[in-house]
């Protein structure tokens, strides 16, 4: 809840001097996440108006003062404008103004604005904006070293880092402390997140890019659905004039640098010291090749983009370690991976005051896997160098190895509409969908032949036992996807000094997920000791049909699956005033409700979440009165949603059945039987016959979402036309999460303290950690009556879920200007509680929402600290140079602190003498050596320094030709990133624990050659 004396404190620190001030009034601002504004203050509005055009399509609108002499035009799509200001039917006074994406800019006609605007360029300090983050255009990232895609665009900004590596490292970044899967990914307006695990996103081609915002805190209440951060991207489109081009980007191997070797900790162990993963053979070679097109359809009125781009990468490698059993046929492997992504946008600018927008953007990740033996034998012939016999691979779309750091594409569509109703009605409308694939299809498989497990003592002398399956266990199910449908209304009206924004959205999301039995099932065949008897008491004995049964010969025909098709309603409504509190001082206040239901296979909800409120409040002063000088601060609820990933593992359909038969022969190239007569019917142990879980018993009821609280105190100053700076503060508490849990002790005691009957088998359910829960609970056994548990935090075990951030965040800017441009950032932050959020870092756990971080109150011991996001200290610089028209240079710069060290074993032996049930787990508690080893406890990894640096050279001789070199990890330092912190194997010391996972990219250099023509 909100506490009035917070409240009016912070505010009053940010804003406590205002109404001293008069000046120029800087009007409200409301703005769709897809376009931006263009606001400002006349002198003497009477008779004039103020007429705006867009450079590239010649879109054209007006706006008239208000007797004040503000105006303001909202919902513009971005790019560069002439503003003019209009008196008497003559063009009195014009000024040039870039649209940025959701943001507003300053175009006033007043003496103080034009007196700042004599001595240089405007300021990029938006006023009207209460927000957090950085935004980016694409002359900007061409200029800047850095990879070409959104993960590289989202480190630039502050209060952000790489997220665990085993999460797909850049592609799952952290924002202000939270997991990787708590950010929302936006393209046009639409959500382009992973909807099946929410780490990560699907994108478009990079030179597609239009504007790209980060938002890292402060966010209105149009957006939710993110603890994290928001990343906002617009794409390109045509304009009035045509233009074509492309480029070709190379990442030789051969002007790569070697990657490190990983070796064994010193653990006092007989491996102490040796060779664990074989990495400086390791190559890569990467080519990315662009070309676009755009231009007008009908002047002014339809236009046209399509861009599309293939990046080709080869990698060959080590991929198990040295103590792999399986190294010897398919330690290597060869690599190769294909994305390709398209982008086609049409425009079409009904009049000046209506405009559609559609978008078609495909992205389409590929690998083909190729294993081969791996030679780790010290002293042996071949040592460290691999086979030329494929013995293994597989095909991967959109998926794996580990499902959750996979890169993940879609089939996008999306339409959007922005209607003028008058100067004080603005109407935005969105609908879209997406689709998106996975396949994984294993070297040699054969998806129509079972696999056959057939003991040496089980074979019939002169049978045939050999399949020719050669995929094992469960694997994906064939047609797994994900569909997305998507809709969003927003209504502006302005009504004096208040722009009230109200609006609606919609996301369905449907999945097809889970794993099944390669092969579609097992023959396991078996022999009974005695014929004459009942298998397993209930079956039939073999002797029963005659024939090899009499001798006891027997099959069962075994089908598993986890397959199941979740889905998800996530909706949500908002309102946000916006008022002019005085000329300096805008209040911004709004309210989100959002719902959540989450549904099995079956279509029926286990989770459903209602009115999950999330207030927001922001305000801005412009001190001084002429857009140089903002202070501000917001102070905000955002609340986060559960994937239909979660489904999948609490509450997803579970087959797992048998059917015995007798057989009188096999299949001589299948290893099936022949012959077959039943003994019986289907059986299953735990009657799992594919009917998914009962929705009632796998979630607590009532649960609230994970949402946390935030407050942001600032100020940012336009000091002079070659100098900006500012000052964050950044608060950030954890007020509730769901996690799963599977201690069973609570209701037995419930049971036993109300003298229930209890045949209640627990598995695992849903709920609030730290938090009064209720159950519905099966004591009888039979699912036929369900009896409402009220369990207390306390009885439950389980203590306040925590996890805070706070940062205090300094940057200074030169704006472009004689030829230059850089900023720095600095962040001094503490990242700390007893849960990272949704996923866990400390061992690479991805199941969002279904960690083992709750799992027993045992794990909760010890367990608040330093969380694996924390980075005390880091320092990021960006910039470039442009030493003449042909020649400029650019640079990056990360300065960080390592990531904090965990030593994370078994329970004291205590717990294992009282038969703790919490001890199954083994080495996953807070412990080491028995004594208590409190979380982040143990340093931190090293210091993580990076350059990157970039040179362009444009010849004058050939127009549009820019030709670009980049060099990444100027100087190779592969710092380690993340390592094994399970202390414990069994009893014993982990002779893996220390040992590096990953460690950073060595140095590699891209060359591009890039040509561009207008016509």
């Amino acid at each position: 809840m909100f506490r009035k004396t917070v409240l009016v404190n912070a505010l009053s620190l940010a804003f406590g001097a205002a109404a001293l001030s008069v000046a120029v009034v800087q009007p409200v601002m409301a703005q769709s996440n897809a376009s931006g504004n263009i606001f400002g203050q006349i002198d003497s509005p009477s008779g004039a108006s103020v007429q705006v055009e867009n450079k590239e399509t010649g879109l054209k609108r007006t706006a008239l003062p208000e007797s004040g002499g503000r105006f303001q035009l909202t919902a513009l799509p971005v790019g560069r404008y002439t503003v003019q200001l209009v008196r008497d039917g003559k063009v009195v006074q014009t000024n040039e103004v870039e649209v940025q994406i959701g943001q507003g800019v300053d175009a006033s006609f007043t003496a103080a604005v034009q007196a700042v605007q004599v001595t240089g360029r405007r300021s990029r300090i938006d006023v009207s904006s209460t927000n957090s983050g950085a935004t980016f255009t694409a002359k900007e990232l061409a200029k800047l070293p850095i990879t070409p895609s959104v993960a590289s665009i989202i480190q630039l900004a502050p209060n952000t880092t790489r997220g665990d590596s085993r999460y797909g490292d850049g592609n799952a970044p952290s924002f202000g402390g939270s997991a990787a899967s708590e950010n929302a990914f936006y393209i046009n307006g639409f959500p382009v997140t992973n909807v099946l695990f929410q780490v990560g996103t699907s994108e478009l081609p990079f030179g597609a890019i239009g504007q790209a915002q980060v938002l890292t805190g402060g966010f209105g209440a149009e957006f939710g659905r993110s603890t994290g951060g928001v990343i906002n991207i617009s794409t390109k489109s045509g304009t009035n004039t045509w233009e074509a081009g492309g480029s070709v980007s190379t990442e030789p191997n051969s002007m790569r640098s070697k990657a490190k070797n990983i070796y064994y900790g010193n653990n006092g162990q007989a491996t102490d010291g040796k060779l664990y993963t074989w990495n400086q053979d390791n190559t890569r070679d990467s080519t990315i090749a662009n070309v676009y097109v755009g231009g007008p359809i009908i002047k002014d009125k339809l236009f046209f983009y399509a861009n599309v781009e293939r990046t080709k990468t080869d990698m060959d490698n080590t991929r198990v370690n040295a103590d792999s059993a399986t190294a010897a046929l398919t330690g290597w492997e060869e690599r190769r991976d294909t994305i390709n992504r398209g982008l086609v946008k049409v425009d079409w600018n009904i009049n000046d005051n209506h405009r559609l927008e559609a978008t078609y953007i495909t992205d389409d990740p590929k690998s083909e896997r190729s294993y081969y033996g791996f030679n780790y034998t010290p002293g042996s012939t071949g040592y460290l160098t691999h086979g030329s016999t494929k013995n293994g691979g597989a095909h991967y779309e959109s998926y794996g190895p580990t499902p959750v750091a996979a890169r993940v594409g879609a089939d996008i569509r999306i339409l959007n509409y922005t209607g003028n109703l008058s100067d004080d009605v603005t109407v935005t409308a969105m609908i879209g969908g997406s689709t998106t694939r996975h396949e994984f299809i294993p070297f040699n498989y054969n998806p129509n032949v079972f696999q056959v497990s057939a003991p040496a003592a089980a074979r019939i002398p002169g049978f045939n036992y050999t399949t020719t399956q050669t995929t094992s266990g469960n694997i994906l199910t064939d047609g797994a996807q994900d569909k997305q449908k998507v809709m969003n209304l927003n209504l502006q009206y302005k009504i004096g000094d208040h722009t009230v924004r109200a609006g609606m959205d919609q996301n369905k999301i449907s999945s097809v997920a889970g794993t099944s039995r390669a092969g579609g099932g097992t023959w396991a065949y078996a022999i009974a000791s005695n014929p004459n008897l009942p298998i397993n008491g209930s079956v039939p004995a073999p002797a029963s049909n005659g024939g090899y049964g009499a001798q006891g010969y027997y099959v069962s025909r075994v089908l598993s699956s986890g397959v199941s098709t979740p889905s998800v309603d996530q909706d949500a409504q908002y309102i946000e005033d916006t008022w002019q509190v005085t000329p300096k001082i805008i209040l911004k206040g709004g309210l989100r409700n959002e719902q959540f239901t989450n549904f099995n296979g079956d279509g029926q909800p286990y989770i459903a979440m209602r009115h999950q409120l999330a207030p927001r409040l922001g305000a801005t002063w412009d001190a001084l009165g002429d857009s140089s000088l903002k202070v501000f601060g917001n102070l905000g609820r955002y609340h986060l949603q559960m994937p239909t990933n979660v489904a999948v593992r609490a509450a997803g359909a579970s087959l797992n059945t048998q059917q015995y038969y007798t057989y009188t022969g096999t299949d001589p190239v299948t290893g099936a039987p022949t012959g077959l007569t039943p003994l019986g019917g289907l059986f299953s142990a735990n009657n799992e016959f594919g009917q998914s879980k009962d929705p009632r018993q796998v979630a607590a009821q009532n649960m609230d979402s994970l949402y946390q609280d935030e407050l942001i105190l600032g100020f940012e100053r336009a000091y002079s036309a070659k100098l900006n700076f500012g000052a964050k503060v950044t608060y950030r508490k954890l007020k509730s999460t769901i996690d799963d849990f599977c201690d069973q002790r609570p209701f037995d005691k419930y049971a036993a303290d109300h003298g229930i009957t209890n045949h209640f088998v627990f598995g695992c359910a849903l709920f609030n950690p730290g938090k009064d829960n209720d159950f519905l609970v099966d004591y009888a056994g039979d699912g036929t009556k369900l009896t409402p548990v009220h369990l207390t935090a306390a009885e439950l075990g389980y203590p306040d879920v925590k996890r805070s951030y706070a940062a205090l965040d300094l940057f200074a800017e030169h704006p472009l200007r004689d030829g230059w441009y850089g900023k720095i950032n600095y962040t001094l932050s503490r990242n700390s509680g007893n849960t990272e959020g949704q996923t866990r870092s400390d061992s690479g756990q991805a199941d969002v929402s279904t960690t083992a971080v709750f799992d027993y109150p045992e794990l909760s011991l010890n367990s608040d600290g330093l969380l694996p996001n924390d980075r005390k200290h880091q320092l990021k610089a960006y910039g470039f140079y442009q030493f003449t028209d042909e020649l400029s240079v650019g640079g990056n710069l990360l300065v960080a602190s390592g990531r904090p060290k965990n030593c994370i074993g078994n329970l004291p032996d205590s717990y294992y003498t009282a038969g703790n049930p919490a001890t199954d787990y083994g080495s996953e508690f807070f412990f080491c050596n028995g004594e208590a080893a409190p979380r982040g406890s143990r340093g931190r990894m090293p210091w993580d320094v990076r350059l990157d640096l970039n040179v362009a050279y444009q010849p004058r001789f050939v127009k549009g030709l820019v030709l670009k070199a980049d060099v990444f990890n100027v100087f190779n330092r592969q710092t380690a990133q993340n390592q094994t912190e399970s202390y414990n194997t069994g009893k014993a010391v982990n002779a893996l624990y220390g040992n590096v996972i990953s460690y950073t990219a060595p140095r590699s250099v891209k060359l591009t050659a890039e040509y561009n023509y207008k016509f």
